[in-house]
């Protein structure tokens, strides 16, 4: 009778996940950052001088894996309420987005955006792993 003994050594988790560029601010996290930022403009409505683009573009923080939008009009074009007063405070009236330039344009962006793209986001992160990170 023949007997064969294998000794399987895995590499320990940590070394693993950060192998694959996994741990917090790794080459996936900044990967996921990036296609978010970029598909996300597609949600967001479009004003003038790109000022909203420009806010998503320079609150990238792929080390935090965070998008932080910045700019005085911003809340009240992310949740889609006319705002009056002083200070400022939201009504109950909607916004109306103009659709010429981003025919996908209303509220919530992150929301809308995972709810139509998220399966081919996570499709694009699985491809990004299974790469190496290229």
């Amino acid at each position: 009778m023949s007997m064969m003994q294998l000794n399987i050594r895995l590499p320990e988790l940590q070394t693993l996940v950060r192998d694959l560029g996994l741990e917090p601010g790794g080459l996936v996290q900044q990967h996921l950052v990036g296609n978010v930022a970029r598909r996300i403009a597609k949600y967001a409505p479009k004003r003038t001088y790109s000022s909203v683009e420009h806010a998503i573009a320079q609150g990238q923080e792929p080390k935090n894996g965070r998008i932080v939008i910045r700019g005085p009009h911003i809340k009240y074009l992310y949740f889609g309420k006319v705002m009056a007063g002083r200070p400022r405070k939201t009504t109950a009236k909607d916004l109306r987005y103009t659709t010429t330039y981003n025919r996908l344009a209303g509220p919530y962006w992150d929301v809308r955006l995972m709810a139509a793209e998220g399966a081919q986001i996570i499709e694009d992160e699985k491809s990004f792993i299974l790469r190496g990170g290229r």
